[in-house]
């Protein structure tokens, strides 16, 4: 497809995916059309420093329950249970800190999941959507998030279990930079039902990266 008219296939879904430089603009996600806010930040040096020596092993998919009370205290015991020091991880943790209170500023009081996850391996390699409220992802190392945009997506394919290949009706997904904080609006949005953000982790089997992720799901 010739790129302007690929532009102007685009072009009018812009609505439904917000992106900002600025933490703030995370809270469009509510708004009735939206179904991505992305905060497109920097690295932050001392954070990178942290978690450039966690393994593929150290932290295979940790969750726990989660408030805004209870938060710091659940990501040490998260650390703790995979034999890891949370003091060597002060600067991780106070910008997961960050990332939480601004999460639960938008959860209206719903319950809370948080997940620590290091991998080398494929996660979830198909496109799908979240049966949940609402999510925030991080990936602090290795590749980030894939996503399309609505118009991409042939939403009668995905919900028949279709293929990636049936799934994506043009062009290539989009992926979020390490650091960048994404707010996906799932199916069970009040209103947002059959129109969630479609996504899936990104393949890095045998390319020997690690990806180290945080997600909050409400």
């Amino acid at each position: 497809m010739p790129g302007s008219l690929l532009a102007r296939s685009i072009a009018p879904e812009s609505s439904r995916h917000r992106f900002s430089d600025q933490h703030w603009d995370l809270r469009h996600v509510t708004e009735l059309e939206v179904n991505l806010s992305l905060w497109r930040r920097k690295p932050i040096d001392s954070v990178e420093r942290e978690v450039a020596g966690l393994r593929a092993t150290d932290l295979p998919d940790v969750r726990c329950r989660t408030s805004p009370p209870t938060f710091d205290a659940d990501m040490g015991v998260l650390l703790k249970g995979r034999g890891l020091d949370p003091q060597a991880f002060d600067d991780w943790r106070a910008d997961l800190r960050r990332l939480a209170d601004l999460f639960f500023a938008l959860c209206g009081g719903r319950d809370v999941t948080a997940r620590l996850e290091t991998t080398d391996v494929d996660g979830c390699p198909r496109f799908h959507v979240d049966r949940t409220h609402l999510r925030l992802l991080c990936t602090y190392r290795g590749p980030g998030t894939e996503w399309l945009t609505d118009a991409q997506v042939d939403r009668d394919a995905l919900a028949s279990g279709a293929p990636n290949e049936g799934i994506i009706r043009f062009g290539e997904p989009r992926r979020f930079e390490p650091f960048w904080v994404g707010i996906l609006k799932g199916d069970a949005y009040p209103g947002n039902a059959g129109r969630g953000l479609v996504h899936r982790s990104p393949p890095i089997a045998g390319s020997g990266q690690t990806r180290v992720l945080f997600c909050l799901d409400c």
